[in-house]
């Protein structure tokens, strides 16, 4: 119930970003796991068919409720990269529409659902309804009509020119795992119990502050400490800087 809470936004700041997102997703996760969608047990998980029809439906369903929420309350975007994003708001949407538009090949269609068939504002209305990807599409170009789709969205124009699907799925899966997941302002909201468990390793060894700001060498008989001295200091003298050498004197007049 805690991830549903948090699905559509934050009540006090009226924000909603990809952080809310998950949560929603780890609230469906929840319920895979208790046997909602399928087998109780571990051993048999639902099938694959069974969770595509799933996430397609029900994400769907969620993007009209979202939307809706981020337009009648004009939500700010939490933790948005601004033009350098995917969406203002969404993430995951565009990874579950590129890993069903990689099964397209099934159909005769195969041709005209390239990646870079975006641009093909034709077949973004036509087909919005039936991919997911393209219906993102479509609407943030109705979003940001007027304004060309490489300015409004480049990071979105450039994923248009990979040669598959299997490219752009993969490399919004690895988007996601960086701009979501291994970010600390979002994870710091999650909370795990018996179902969502905090079980893994970390990937990074921890970050040990320096103990010098200089390059670390041994002085005298005292392990470790930092020998920093003046360049033009000399042992067993000063660190003043040398004096300057004084102008020749003009000789007397007679």
């Amino acid at each position: 119930i805690t991830y549903l809470h948090d699905s559509f936004g934050h009540p006090t700041r009226l924000d909603y970003g990809t952080g809310h997102e998950s949560s929603f997703f780890v609230f469906l996760y929840s319920l895979c796991m208790i046997g909602c969608f399928g087998s109780t047990t571990d051993k048999e998980p639902p099938t694959p068919a069974r969770l595509k029809a799933i996430t397609l439906s029900i994400t769907t369903q969620y993007l009209k409720v979202t939307r809706g929420l981020q337009t009648d309350y004009m939500l700010e975007p939490a933790g948005s990269h601004g033009v350098w994003g995917l969406d203002d708001y969404h993430c995951l949407p565009f990874y579950f529409g590129a890993c069903q538009l990689m099964t397209n090949g099934q159909n005769n269609n195969d041709d005209e659902y390239k990646p870079n068939a975006i641009h093909d504002s034709s077949l973004l209305e036509q087909m919005a309804e039936t991919y997911m990807y393209f219906g993102c599409i479509l609407y943030i170009k109705n979003l940001k009509q007027g304004v060309p789709f490489f300015e409004s969205s480049p990071m979105l124009n450039d994923i248009s020119h990979l040669p598959s699907w299997k490219k752009v799925s993969e490399g919004l899966l690895r988007l996601y795992e960086g701009e979501v997941l291994d970010k600390r302002q979002v994870v710091q909201h999650f909370v795990f119990g018996k179902i969502f468990k905090a079980s893994w390793n970390t990937s990074h060894e921890p970050k040990v502050a320096p103990r010098h700001h200089f390059i670390n060498q041994e002085v005298g008989d005292v392990p470790g400490e930092v020998c920093c001295k003046a360049p033009w200091a000399v042992q067993g003298r000063g660190t003043q800087p040398p004096s300057m050498p004084q102008a020749p004197q003009p000789p007397s007049m007679p």
